[in-house]
This record gives C-alpha cells, structure tokens and sequence, in this order.
C-alpha cells in the first residue's frame, strides 16, 4: 500500500478518531448541501487532518456511474424517511451500508428499518460519525488494481466538515482495501465518470467561495485526474446558477459510455435567470465530445421542473442500482415536467431497467436529491490472469501485423478491447491506449 509511512498513517488515525470524538459534540447533523454561514467563515479549515498518498502503482480503471455495484453507502444523519425508503429498494437484492454515529443509533436505525420490513440480511452497519448526509460529495471513489483488486480513492471534501472528510480512509480500513488521498478539493457530485477514461465536472472547481481550491489550474486538475483515476480526458462544463452547489449531477447524467442525458428547461422563464441557456450550452458542448475512447456522445434531454421559491427541482439527480433507477419525483404533473413521463423515459432510455420515483420535496429544497446522498461500493470483479505476451493483442500467443491492425481498432475505438487485449496493448505501460502505443508495436513487430 502506498502511504506515505506506516508511522505517519498510525497518528494520523489517532489524530483523526480523537477529532471526531470533539466534533460529535459540537456540530449539528442538519447541514445542508450547499456551505452554511458559519463555514463560510471557516473555509480555511479544509482538508485539516488528511492523509495524503502517492498515487497507486497501476490503475486498471475507474468504474463508471452506470457499472455494476455490490451496493451503495448512506449516512444516516437526516432526511430518514427518505433514507429507509432508498435502503429498503436497495436491500431487496443488493448491500446497504448504512453509516453511524455510535452503538445507539445502530441499534434505533436497526428497528426502524426492521419495522419496515427491510431485508436485513443484506445491510451492513458503519459505525463512525458524520457530519452530514451528503454521502456522494465525501464518500469514496473507487478505482481496480491490478488482479480487479478494489481500492478507495478519497479527496479532499470542499466543506469544513472533518468527520465526512475523514470517512473515507476509515472505511477503507474497515472494507480492507487500500487507500490513495490526494490533495485535490473537490465535491463528489461534480464528477461524472464515464468507466473510458473520461470524466465530466462543471467549472464550479475553480470557485474558491464554495470551498475549492483558488490555485487550482487545469494542468494540475488533469495530472491529479491522471494520477488518482486513470482518467486521462477531463470535460469541464459551466454550472448552473443558484442551484446551492454548482455540482454537475443536477441537471448531467451518464447513463453508459456513450450516453448521456442533460437537463433540458421547457423555456427561458422555468429556470433560475440563465439557466435555461446554460442547460442548452452543455447539451450542445457535450454532443460534439468524446468519450475516453474517442467515441462520440449521444445527448438524451430530460425535462427539469420549474425553479419554484428558491428551489432548482431535478429529474437528473437519480442513482443506478444495477437494473434498477432511483428517480426523485415531487408529485408533479404538467405537460413538460411530469413525474410519470420521466420514469417512463428512464426505462426506455435504459431498457430492462426499472425506475422507481421516491418523494424528494424536502430533501431538494436543501439543494440535493438521491444521487447526493448515495455512494456505489463497485461491484468484485473476476479475477482475470493475463499470460499472455506484451504486444500480443488479439491473444493469439503470436505477435505480428494482426497485433497492429488490432490495436489500432481499439484505439480508434472501433473496437471493444477485452481486459487483456488492453493489457497486452498497452506497451508503454500508461494505462491507457493510445497511437504511441501503437506506434511502438509497430518496432516491436520489425524487430522480431
């Protein structure tokens, strides 16, 4: 594991346990989504007490929003209703983590949702304390390592709240899996991975009144992207206006690698001022991307809800469960934003999958929804033994022409690559395929 000195880890967590002991006693649980007042004023204690890592070795990929999962992670801090109803969905077929504060909240969740009939062979308590509920802004990020070994990546929470932003390293002891923290702040729901070696966040990142980093430059965001993910294509798009957060998964869904759905205003005056044309600029921006493969985007627009009394609604802000979408509905009913319609869109957008619609309307008036407070723990992958040779593509046990012309399908995405065929392909060993890679088969081959 690559920390850097075991000496160093050791106080950190002592460090680490013995403030969230202090912070339990003195921060209430009802934050919201976006920055209070008082931690407007305390933006300089972000990021105090973390543990900071050399990236991994090897990174084989970052699953994607829409990949397969073991289950998800909530923090059981507020919004409980909402909170049993998502749980007892997930439960029915995969894991709920459920994170809390001490041995007395395990046990009154443990009834509550007893009561509720939940499957509780399938729910596993955390026991370490939060801040907030906002699990997909601190939680943890994944990536698989060589042999489709899980590990947890963890970055720095753009929010001064030391227990969210500890989590992460302390679940990975727990889930016993390697840990990498890296020094960028950012917000989980402004990342939108696409499992190619793309990802897609909003330009709020660089906004040092919400929390990040002012000397953030792009150069560096690509190389912490590089480094941490795999991620070698970073997508930065303009935020919405007014929404609390800035964070892309309120109005930007990737569905697979290929898709994507983008929040679309029925005219100029149903959005917050701006937004209506921001929400088009985006779908536009993204229709003429590519993913991390080079392959082009197709947008799929979803009606967004009126801004109503300070509040941007969402039908974008929804959680994939394997074949199932959690879609946060509000009871509405009209011609263009129609809970109904939207679920119905979901399944034909996805199809086999079922959407199912959770009552949102206290949770979205704290500017967040399902996706902002869900986590996925990513699905345990086949372990898969690559024998064969470096520049041996198409898996063949020869390497020759064959090889090449293979190699450039795949990296002109004409292809999909199989995991090992990707591995026997990437011959300068970056992680990823490119025309060098290509280009250094080629001498290969002439030299054999």
């Amino acid at each position: 594991m690559n920390y850097i000195s075991n000496t160093i880890i050791n106080q950190n967590k002592i460090i680490i346990l013995l403030f969230i002991m202090m912070e339990s006693l003195l921060f209430s649980q009802q934050l919201p989504h976006n920055l209070s007042q008082d931690e407007k004023n305390r933006l300089n204690e972000i990021g105090i007490n973390r543990t900071i890592t050399d990236p991994p070795d090897s990174i084989l990929y970052a699953p994607a929003e829409f990949d397969s999962v073991a289950g998800i992670l909530f923090a059981w801090e507020s919004y409980t209703t909402l909170l049993t109803q998502l749980i007892k969905e997930v439960a029915e077929n995969d894991t709920a983590w459920i994170v809390v504060d001490n041995q007395s909240e395990q046990n009154s969740v443990y009834n509550t949702l007893n009561n509720d009939n939940v499957n509780m062979n399938h729910i596993v308590f955390e026991l370490v304390p939060t801040n907030s509920v906002w699990m997909r802004d601190y939680g943890p990020w994944w990536i698989y390592e060589p042999n489709n070994r899980r590990a947890i990546i963890d970055l720095i929470y753009n929010r001064p709240r030391p227990q969210d932003d500890s989590f992460p390293e302390l679940f990975a002891e727990s889930f016993g899996v390697n840990y990498y923290g890296l020094e960028l702040i950012e917000a989980g729901g402004n990342m939108l991975l696409d499992g190619k070696g793309a990802v897609i966040i909003s330009d709020v990142i660089f906004d040092a009144s919400q929390g990040f980093d002012p000397e953030l430059t792009q150069d560096q965001l690509n190389q912490y992207f590089l480094d941490y993910y795999g991620v070698h294509k970073v997508i930065i798009t303009p935020h919405l206006i007014n929404d609390g957060t800035g964070h892309i998964d309120m109005f930007v869904k990737i569905i697979n690698d290929t898709t994507i759905i983008v929040g679309e205003y029925e005219n100029q005056s149903s959005g917050y001022p701006g937004n209506y044309e921001i929400c088009n600029q985006v779908a536009n921006q993204l229709a003429n991307e590519t993913n991390g493969e080079g392959r082009p985007f197709n947008i799929i627009r979803m009606p967004m809800p009126p801004y109503n009394n300070g509040i941007t609604y969402t039908y974008v802000n929804s959680l994939m469960v394997n074949n199932k979408i959690l879609v946060p509905i509000y009871g509405f009913t009209d011609s263009f934003a129609n809970d109904s319609d939207v679920l119905s869109q979901y399944e034909q957008i996805i199809p086999g999958s079922e959407a199912i619609g959770f009552d949102c309307n206290q949770i979205v008036s704290a500017n967040g929804a399902i996706h902002c407070i869900a986590m996925k723990v990513p699905a345990m992958k086949e372990m898969i033994s690559c024998n064969n040779n470096i520049g041996d593509v198409n898996l063949d046990q020869k390497i020759n022409i064959f090889d090449i012309l293979h190699l450039v399908d795949i990296a002109t995405g004409i292809i999909e690559p199989e995991l090992c065929s990707m591995e026997a392909g990437d011959i300068n060993i970056d992680n990823q395929i490119t025309i060098i890679d290509v280009i250094e088969l080629v001498y290969l081959v002439m030299d054999l």
